[in-house]
């Protein structure tokens, strides 16, 4: 598979794509003078952004952002945003921008999101990961508002409803994805690779951007 980085350890994978990472930073602030970076979710990247916070990129010129979240309070335990703002915690010129505007009101945090997300839109990084049934930031295999998020022309966020509690999400859109510059997938265990192999003849979420991935890190 094109752009696939395999590594012998997941902990070796961790730490080359957190430098790739900084590396890719360090880029954006050298031309611009300041970069934006979106995040996703799920326990697999967490390791990575252990180390992105330990690094010595210089997070005052960083914007950070979402791919996706569960329409849930900050505080609670599945909040995305709460688990990576607590793994930054110790830089205090972390910024992240968040998507649950409201926890009270998923129309009005998704109509804000739209909004505040715009100026994500032609960004410098976004790393991305797959779940077991080929989706990727909150779009999920038979979910209409999830094709739709797929589908759509113009860069957005969305909701979508995802098959396992909080069922509620709030997620960018294919569309919005495909206008950052290096677009990274990461992805570990041999059952997750098989998937994103066959994606192309099951027609999984992750088909739709599968060959507009600028690389793919992988181990066992």
């Amino acid at each position: 598979m094109e752009r696939l980085i395999s590594f012998a350890s997941r902990e070796e994978a961790f730490t080359r794509l957190a430098q790739r990472i900084s590396e890719l930073i360090s880029k954006a602030h050298e031309t611009r003078g300041s970069a934006t970076v979106l995040l996703s979710g799920g326990s697999t990247p967490m390791p990575v952004y252990e180390k992105l916070s330990l690094s010595n990129v210089d997070f005052s010129s960083i914007e950070f952002g979402l791919v996706d979240d569960r329409f849930v309070p900050v505080n609670d335990p599945a909040s995305n945003e709460g688990v990576i703002r607590n793994i930054f915690k110790n830089q205090a010129d972390f910024t992240l921008e968040p998507m649950v505007g409201n926890p009270m009101d998923y129309a009005q945090s998704i109509a804000q999101c739209h909004q505040t997300y715009l100026k994500f839109v032609h960004g410098d990084v976004i790393l991305l990961g797959m779940g077991g049934d080929g989706h990727f930031a909150s779009l999920f295999p038979n979910d209409g508002h999830s094709t739709e998020g797929l589908l759509a022309s113009e860069a957005c966020c969305l909701g979508t409803n995802a098959p396992s509690h909080p069922t509620k999400r709030i997620s960018t859109n294919l569309a919005f994805i495909k206008t950052i510059e290096h677009r990274i997938l990461l992805i570990t265990g041999k059952d997750k690779l098989e998937k994103l192999k066959a994606s192309s003849t099951e027609r999984t979420p992750i088909s739709y951007i599968v060959n507009n991935l600028t690389e793919i890190y992988y181990a066992p």
